[in-house]
């Protein structure tokens, strides 16, 4: 009864056929309640608690859950069957494999129960038809030598089992033993006449036929044996997250009918092979077949690329094809690499690949299949998933950094760690290298490696170990170039900026800028430059040190000045050429250089203008820091003397005090009196506008004593201008006034209508902290006049600002609001940061006085953040104190108080007179409070 049961798992077994099972005949009248006893007792008898007999309609169901293993059984094959129809031979065996390891023999043996034969019979058939489907899948893989013992036995046991018959003749004429197949034949034929009385079936006697014939159709597909040549993994291996996500994520998509290929590219030492390992470690159950590895060596010390035919046949053999069977043609190896590769599941990485056309006779062409390839090179040409492999993260940089080194050190060092990432510009390769010397040298700290570091000139030669160097690295990249291509780059590696665009790589390079910007691109698609943004290039900072360190290996010092005298050149004219159209009415504040030749000046508009110079700031910035202490002052000075309203118009006034400073001390170092005396006057206005008054006075008097003495009245009308303002700010309004006086005097002799008007404007406000309302009215207005004449919009807009802050302090708040909207756009439309900001202050307090104090927040709130970005201290201290009036205004004391003391404490640090009204605020709500 419990045989029945078990046969009948998973359905309710009717309680007749019971009744049949136990009594073949006459069961007795009591047979429908003994089994219903029996069934009791079989309950208390099973051994597992999830195992149960559940009382059904008419009978009773056997509930074994996950112990019956004939229900594993048919789970298992129909989940190998589905492999092999998914063209999974190697899973398909395997799975069948374990499906018939559960048998140990004909099931219920020695039962004796003819009710339950035919339920038996079936099992058995199944057990048959999925040992003759694994068999049939084991011949195509061409293992059948392991086979022939196991198919005689099976054949013996099932005499009149013909595809059992032919499998064993198969494997056997496969083994070389067609004499045997033909004896098997004949067994077979034996049995049929004497037990069923007919002759073998077509397809029993067609294989004999073949056998006889020796039909080479019959010879065994290569013997398959799965194979993993992959190198281990790292195990220091860190990151990488996004990367291998990508990898991953493609091995499992294998719905379409095409082989996935990802494409790992990137400079040298960025880690690609160490990647693709990881990943292809990962991914081994996913293609169980072959896990292949292969280096291209396309950039390999001593060795040259494989070729495509060299590289097929070293993976022909891997999968054990025999030499004489691998073709002379390298079409037809890899045809011969596609067919057996043809329904595996496959993962092959081609690494070190010098380009597609070395790759694409290497590709397999299933769709199970999966390639991960490598290069230095980015692989356009390939039908791939292209994966930049970059340099590490800052986080990522220093586990792996801690995992190599493998103790402590580091993690007491944090400083001198974070020193090391950067010194090494967060590279893998030079992060091991670093991290091993330290592993292997107890006694140094990090902050010793760290100072080694620092000294570029032997950077590179402190990244390298015994057998990994970064410079050996970067070197077979290099070598690959052109020899005009090697020679771009060794000049890009002279530029002391940040980055390049094509123009200026031209200028450099003595290229026009179509035929530079394709050297730059191949340079890019080879990982020796970077593009941050389009048209914009930069080296990695090992590989600058590389270049630098190749140029002066390898070119005189008279062609590699000369390279850079062009590049200068060509900054400096470009810079003046802008700076005409972002400021044309200031011509005459500049010095008269010549236009560039390599620039098509005539394109030039304000916006791409004053884009230009924000975009090349830091390598202006750095041209005239080089150009200073390395021979080339008139550069320095010039560019002093060029750039100062650029700095002005875009609020960059710690930049502008660096390169003012340089300009001055280029100048001293060629005894140019003139350019010192502008430098000073340029520094003079910024040191007033990052609050550093007594810093500017003494720029300004020099500045004024030396263009004097030289009789230059336009640059003493500068130097005059700025020292006007700075006393303006001090509170010493009668020398602000004589001094600005003679501005305007100097502008007049010298018929400069620049100089004029922001002479008035200076007057303007001068009269107005007089309180000579008139008069500051009257300089104002005929500063905006001249302004207007000339089409001098900063002038205007800060004429205009001012004009509105005595109207609203007249209580025309709506025509102080008209003309300071006025002078917001006008700066707005110039980008100009520093009348934007006090345009915003007086914005504001114009708010404020007319009660609307959401607006009045909003203006000083984005005074403030202007004045924060441009290190304006000054004005930063009035949107603190008109922060505290409004807050003030509507009662919020504590909050008032709060903003007043941020504004006190900085207008005393800058040494101004608005302290002492912030002072008196305090006092006053100090006494509210009491």
């Amino acid at each position: 009864m419990l045989a029945a049961l078990l046969l009948g798992y998973g359905r309710a077994v009717p309680l007749d056929e019971l009744v049949n099972a136990v009594w073949e005949t006459d069961p007795p009248a009591t047979a429908e309640k003994q089994v219903r006893n029996a069934v009791s007792d079989l309950r208390r008898s099973l051994p597992f608690d999830d195992t149960t007999i559940v009382s059904a309609v008419s009978g009773y169901r056997l509930d074994a859950g996950a112990h019956l293993d004939a229900a594993a059984f048919q789970q298992m094959v129909e989940r190998a069957r589905k492999d092999a129809a998914e063209s999974r031979p190697s899973d398909a065996v395997a799975g069948f494999r374990r499906a018939l390891e559960l048998w140990r023999g004909p099931a219920l043996a020695g039962l004796g129960c003819p009710a339950l034969e035919p339920q038996l019979a079936g099992l058995g058939e199944e057990r048959l038809a999925a040992f003759e489907h694994c068999v049939e899948l084991e011949l195509g893989l061409g293992r059948h030598r392991g086979l022939t013992g196991e198919l005689a036995e099976w054949a013996n046991e099932n005499p009149l089992r013909e595809r059992l018959t032919e499998q064993l003749m198969l494997a056997l004429h496969r083994a070389g033993a067609p004499a045997q197949a033909i004896l098997a034949y004949e067994r077979a034929q034996g049995a049929l006449r004497e037990e069923l009385g007919v002759e073998p079936g077509p397809g029993l006697r067609r294989l004999r036929a073949r056998i006889l014939a020796d039909d080479p159709a019959l010879v065994a597909p290569e013997s398959w044996v799965p194979r993993c040549d992959l190198p281990r993994d790292a195990s220091y291996f860190t990151g990488r997250d996004a990367e291998l996500g990508r990898i991953l994520e493609a091995a499992g998509d294998r719905t379409g009918t095409t082989m996935v290929i990802s494409a790992l590219d990137g400079m040298a030492g960025v880690g690609k092979t160490t990647l693709a390992v990881h990943a292809a470690r990962r991914l081994i159950e996913r293609f169980p077949d072959a896990q292949l590895f292969i280096d291209l060596h396309a950039h390999t010390p001593g060795q040259q690329p494989l070729t495509p035919s060299a590289a097929l046949e070293k993976l022909l053999r891997a999968l054990g094809v025999a030499n004489e069977r691998i073709p002379i043609e390298l079409e037809d190896r890899a045809a011969l690499w596609r067919a057996q590769l043809a329904k595996r599941r496959a993962l092959i990485v081609l690494d070190n690949a010098v380009d597609a056309a070395q790759l694409r006779p290497l590709l397999p062409g299933a769709p199970e299949c999966l390639t991960i390839v490598t290069s230095r090179r980015r692989l356009t040409d390939l039908d791939a998933d292209p994966i930049t492999v970059d340099i590490l993260p800052a986080a990522d940089a220093r586990e792996l950094f801690l995992r190599v080194v493998g103790d402590d050190r580091p993690l007491a060092e944090p400083a001198a760690t974070d020193d090391v990432l950067q010194l090494c510009g967060f590279l893998p390769l030079a992060l091991r290298i670093a991290a091993a010397r330290l592993r292997h040298r107890p006694s140094w700290t990090v902050e010793h490696l760290a100072s080694r570091l620092r000294d570029q000139r032997h950077r590179l030669t402190e990244l390298r170990t015994d057998n990994r160097s970064v410079a050996t690295a970067f070197t077979l990249s290099y070598a690959q170039l052109k020899p005009d291509h090697q020679g771009f780059f060794r000049a890009l590696g002279l530029t002391p900026g940040t980055d390049i665009d094509p123009t200026a790589a031209g200028a450099l390079t003595e290229q026009r800028p179509m035929a530079s910007e394709d050297i730059l691109e191949d340079l890019v698609d080879a990982h020796l430059l970077e593009q941050p943004g389009p048209g914009r290039y930069r080296f990695h900072d090992l590989l600058r040190t590389y270049a630098a360190r190749l140029a002066a290996d390898t070119d005189g010092e008279t062609d590699r000045r000369a390279a850079l005298t062009r590049l200068f050149d060509h900054y400096l004219l470009t810079a003046a050429t802008a700076m005409d159209v972002v400021a044309p009415t200031e011509r005459a504040h500049r010095p008269r250089l010549k236009p560039p030749v390599s620039q098509d000046n005539h394109l030039f508009t304000y916006d791409r203008a004053l884009s230009w110079l924000k975009a090349e700031r830091a390598n202006l910035l750095s041209v005239a820091g080089h150009a200073a202490v390395h021979g080339w002052p008139s550069h320095t000075f010039h560019l002093s003397a060029t750039l100062w309203r650029f700095f002005h118009i875009i609020g960059n006034h710690n930049d502008a005090l660096i390169l003012h400073t340089q300009g001055l001390a280029a100048a001293r170092r060629a005894n140019d009196l003139g350019y010192q005396a502008d430098s000073l006057a340029s520094r003079g206005y910024i040191n007033w506008w990052l609050g550093r008054y007594q810093e500017a006075l003494a720029d300004c008097d020099e500045g004024v004593r030396l263009a004097v003495d030289l009789r230059d009245r336009r640059v003493e009308g500068r130097a005059l201008h700025a020292l006007g303002l700075v006393c303006t700010r001090l509170g010493s309004l009668e020398e602000a006034r004589t001094v600005l006086w003679r501005t305007l005097e100097a502008g007049k002799d010298t018929d400069d209508p620049v100089l004029e008007g922001y002479a008035l404007r200076g007057i303007g406000e001068v009269y107005h902290h007089m309180g000579r309302i008139a008069e500051s009215v009257d300089a104002y207005e005929q500063a905006i006049s001249v302004a207007r004449s000339i089409g001098n919009t900063t002038i205007e807009g800060y004429s205009l600002r001012g004009l509105a802050e005595v109207d609203s302090l007249r209580g025309d708040h709506d025509e102080a609001l008209t003309k300071c909207l006025r002078a917001l756009e006008l700066a707005r439309a110039n980008r100009n940061r520093n009348i934007e900001n006090r345009a915003l202050r007086t914005l504001a307090e114009i708010r404020r006085r007319r009660g609307e104090y959401d607006h009045a927040f909003a203006a000083y709130s984005e005074a403030l953040t202007v004045a924060e970005e441009t290190a304006n201290r000054y004005e930063e201290a009035h949107a603190y104190n008109g922060l505290a009036h409004t807050h003030h205004d509507r009662g919020d004391f504590a909050e008032a108080r709060r903003r007043w003391g941020q504004a006190f404490t900085l207008f005393g640090k800058l040494g101004v007179p608005e302290q002492h009204g912030v002072g008196v605020q305090l006092e006053a709500l100090d006494g509210k409070r009491s």
